[in-house]
């Protein structure tokens, strides 16, 4: 975990979207959220529902003409003080972009890492992610953006969806909210998080 959190600081990093701003604009951004979060487990032995809040940052920076790093750490406290610690960290690539619109897709490093779980399942491990992005900007300061994407950790994979909007109230300041669904399953097991973020966003 200490490289893992070392790797996540040297990228800055994470939103998986909405990193490649229209031409002109800011090349990067840091954001800090609050999250709604919920958890639900669905097998023929364990069952059950967690739902509770926590914190992130996330940071996206641009590298080169099309590529972009990306980095998210995500603490998450549920019923009965049992937490759940995500780290993503990755690259990403512009597919294409003009003024109002950009696609791109990435590919990232995650690792998970539960405690105190009372549904009888505990996850410490890492696996990869890889999601498809676009981004529209309707109005000047308002983006709306939304992913699809595909997601294996330890033994669990499948797939994984987010959708939001960030409003810019300057070039520097900017407030967002996204809502993520992540449906992955252990062969019979089928594990459902749920994530409301609502935050701030600093673009440099």
């Amino acid at each position: 975990m200490k490289m893992n959190k070392t790797l996540l600081a040297a990228l800055l990093a994470a939103a998986p979207m909405a990193s490649m701003a229209a031409s002109g604009g800011p090349t990067g951004h840091l954001d800090v959220y609050y999250t709604d979060a919920d958890f639900e487990l669905d097998g023929p032995v364990v069952n059950g529902d967690e739902s509770g809040d926590g914190f992130g940052i996330r940071g996206s920076g641009k590298v080169a003409d099309k590529v972009f790093v990306f980095g998210q750490y995500e603490k998450n406290t549920y019923d009965n003080d049992a937490e759940l610690q995500t780290i993503r960290a990755g690259l990403g690539f512009g597919l294409w972009q003009d003024a109002n619109t950009s696609l791109d897709i990435r590919a990232e490093f995650i690792d998970v890492e539960s405690d105190d779980f009372p549904l009888g399942v505990e996850i410490d491990d890492s696996g990869y992610g890889v999601h498809a992005g676009l981004a529209f900007r309707p109005l000047p300061g308002l983006s709306l953006f939304g992913d699809v994407g595909w997601i294996d950790v330890g033994d669990y994979d499948g797939p994984e969806y987010t959708v939001g909007a960030v409003f810019n109230v300057s070039n520097q300041f900017g407030l967002f909210a996204d809502y993520r669904i992540t449906d992955v399953e252990d062969n019979d097991v089928g594990l459902k998080a749920t994530d409301l973020h609502l935050g701030v966003r600093f673009n440099f």
